[in-house]
């Protein structure tokens, strides 16, 4: 009894130090320490501290953690080769997704690939239906930060039909949002329902403003002398002393106090008053501006405002977000007990 007492005080001994090295990863990552991270995992690997796969994987996690995937990698591959000769040093899944997670954010779409086939076949241990569906995930995430807009879309179909809801403020919801506002309308996964009084097939002559009410600025203005009003209005339409509209200031883009409006503006895209709701939001989506001005003739993809096309009026997100605000304020009104 004397000496099995011994001998798992001098196992216990044993592992202490493994075991306090992984504390130090753990905290040292958390810190963001990359450089006492890399003395760390030297200083392992040049002592007789046994490293079996929950080592392998807290290196790897606190390389990841100071945003290191290089270094992660590095450990990655040295697992996967001293796998061959020992089984149980085939990682878990948990350490696929982790690395798979900071590739998705750089968009390295190739190599998130490569990881979620390999995830299966190399692994050890049950994959979770939860760990699957991160996989998807994350290759739509990287699809997405890769610029690769249809195959996210098509992931994305995947993943709606194989989940039964997903929350918004996920980090999956954040990436859906994404790619429901690069695709549009015309092409999107979710066929939103925008307001109750709106109609996307409706011409964008219903719901625009008329380019009076809209109060244009002259395009020799400084913009110290009317800055107030980007406070107000994200974005301003410009007229020259004939009355044509010769660019639209956004809020965003105002930059520089002493200089004239025209300076910081964007060419007016414009848009026939027959064209429907659906492309005019589609079209505002994809060239990233707040408003077009609607004409009574022309091209809508033409980019430019002709002087052979009169303004009638202009519609802008911001008259979106008034809809929305009115159909609250209307569904408070009609149901009972709903919070403001």
């Amino acid at each position: 009894m004397k000496l099995k007492g011994m001998i798992i005080l001098n196992s216990s001994r044993m592992l202490l130090p493994t075991q306090h090295y992984l504390s130090m990863l753990q905290g040292l990552g958390n810190s963001q320490d990359l450089y006492s991270v890399l003395k760390i995992v030297v200083e392992m690997k040049s002592s007789l501290v046994s490293i079996d796969r929950t080592a392998y994987t807290a290196m790897a996690d606190a390389f990841l953690a100071c945003g290191s995937i290089d270094g992660a990698l590095c450990i990655f591959g040295e697992i996967i080769k001293q796998a061959g000769d020992n089984k149980d040093l085939r990682p878990k899944p948990h350490l696929y997704l982790s690395i798979m997670r900071a590739f998705a954010t750089i968009g390295d779409f190739d190599m998130v690939r490569r990881l979620k086939e390999r995830m299966w076949p190399d692994s050890v241990g049950s994959i979770s239906r939860s760990a699957k569906q991160e996989a998807d995930e994350l290759l739509m995430e990287a699809a997405i930060n890769n610029n690769q807009v249809d195959v996210a879309r098509r992931l994305l179909r995947r993943i709606v039909n194989g989940k039964e809801h997903f929350s918004w403020r996920s980090r999956v919801g954040l990436v859906a949002l994404k790619v429901e506002t690069l695709s549009g309308f015309t092409n999107s996964p979710l066929r939103p329902h925008v307001f109750p009084q709106i109609l996307l097939n409706d011409p964008v002559e219903k719901y625009m403003i008329p380019f009076r009410e809209s109060r244009p600025l002259g395009a020799d203005l400084i913009l110290e002398n009317v800055a107030m009003r980007f406070l107000k209005d994200s974005a301003v339409p410009l007229v020259n002393d004939w009355g044509s509209c010769v660019g639209i200031v956004h809020s965003r883009d105002c930059t520089k106090m002493d200089s004239p409006l025209l300076s910081m503006a964007r060419p007016p895209l414009c848009v026939p008053c027959s064209t429907s709701l659906e492309h005019v939001i589609d079209l505002l989506l994809r060239e990233k501006c707040e408003m077009v001005v609607v004409v009574k003739s022309g091209n809508m993809y033409e980019g430019s405002y002709t002087s052979s096309s009169r303004p009638l009026g202009v519609f802008s997100l911001g008259i979106l977000s008034e809809a929305t605000a009115n159909t609250a304020n209307t569904h408070d009104e009609c149901v009972p007990g709903a919070a403001t």
